[in-house]
């Protein structure tokens, strides 16, 4: 276990899991079974984590890319999953799923990304381009696309994306704030949450430009915590970073053991640990024999704040 000191407050970071993702993805706290959802990303696997227990029980999709998985209101056995350009519903203990909508069929070569729901309920997921290797995206294909819970019509917001990453929204739902990870980009968007639509988009921080942000790396996955400010997943970065939303600055960094930091939630029984996805992809053979947690969860207590609980599918 690490504790670091940042503004008089000690954090711990531990690790809660004993399974290593190739790339650990989109946590999603299951308040009713007090569990984190997370997937693995190039695995195919949705895999459910006792903290308690560090044990992951994982469900392997016959799919190349499996990118989120978000729980039915209605049912926390179904999850919300993506799978390629598929969106599909999974149910938890048969593992069989059901294909609900298909986005980009036949228009070009791209991927499913991060996304996660909102207030309403209704799910918001982005797509990029496919890899031709690891390191390499096909550019300018990407959008980010919402789906009606009720009609299961999708809605494409924004065009023209690189890598479609994080996503979250201000306590009065009033802004939406956005990542595209390959421009180091986080923007924020005027957001009209009861009908969808996304407008005025600016850009709140930009990773290649601002001195402060110099040593974050790649922005990835994002939270919002109760006080309204950002916290940022930093791939290849080694941290995750707090960002106040009114100015852009940062606010506080902490600093993991690993160097492809994902995303991250807010969970436990009182929302005040922050989980931490993290990933093996991209890290030579000598750099993993000195990041052997790579691939791990990783979780902050003690942060002096709280998140929210996250958005179900409302279906």
């Amino acid at each position: 276990m690490c504790m670091y000191y940042v503004h008089e407050i000690v954090m711990r970071v531990s690790v809660v899991s004993t399974r290593r993702s190739v790339v650990g993805e989109g946590p999603h706290w299951d308040e009713r079974s007090q569990t984190l959802l997370h997937v693995d990303l190039f695995a195919g696997d949705v895999c459910r984590l006792e903290p308690r227990t560090q044990d992951t029980r994982a469900i392997h999709l016959d799919h190349e890319f499996v990118t989120l998985a978000v729980p039915y209101a209605s049912n926390p056995r179904h999850l919300l999953v993506t799978t390629g350009t598929e969106v599909r519903r999974l149910q938890w203990d048969t593992g069989e799923t059901e294909i609900l909508v298909e986005v980009d069929k036949g228009e070009k070569r791209t991927r499913f990304n991060d996304g996660k729901c909102d207030s309403t309920g209704r799910l918001w997921a982005g797509t990029m381009g496919l890899e031709s290797s690891p390191a390499k995206v096909d550019l300018g294909q990407g959008s980010l696309f919402s789906l009606d819970p009720n009609s299961l019509t999708v809605s494409k917001q924004v065009e023209n994306l690189n890598l479609s990453n994080g996503m979250a929204w201000s306590s009065d739902n009033r802004l939406m704030f956005f990542i595209d990870s390959v421009p180091g980009k986080l923007y924020v968007f005027d957001c009209d949450v009861e009908t969808g639509v996304l407008s005025n988009q600016r850009t709140l921080v930009d990773f290649t430009v601002s001195h402060e942000y110099q040593d974050c790396g790649i922005p990835d996955g994002m939270t919002v915590d109760i006080e309204g400010k950002l916290w940022v997943a930093c791939y290849n970065g080694s941290c995750v970073v707090r960002i106040d939303p009114a100015r852009g600055n940062l606010l506080q960094k902490i600093e993991f053991p690993v160097s492809n930091i994902t995303s991250c939630c807010f969970g436990g029984p009182n929302y005040d640990e922050l989980y931490v996805t993290s990933a093996l992809l991209g890290l030579t053979g000598e750099q993993r024999k000195h990041q052997q947690l790579a691939g791990a969860v990783f979780k902050v207590a003690d942060l002096g704040v709280k998140g929210f609980a996250p958005a179900c599918f409302r279906r």
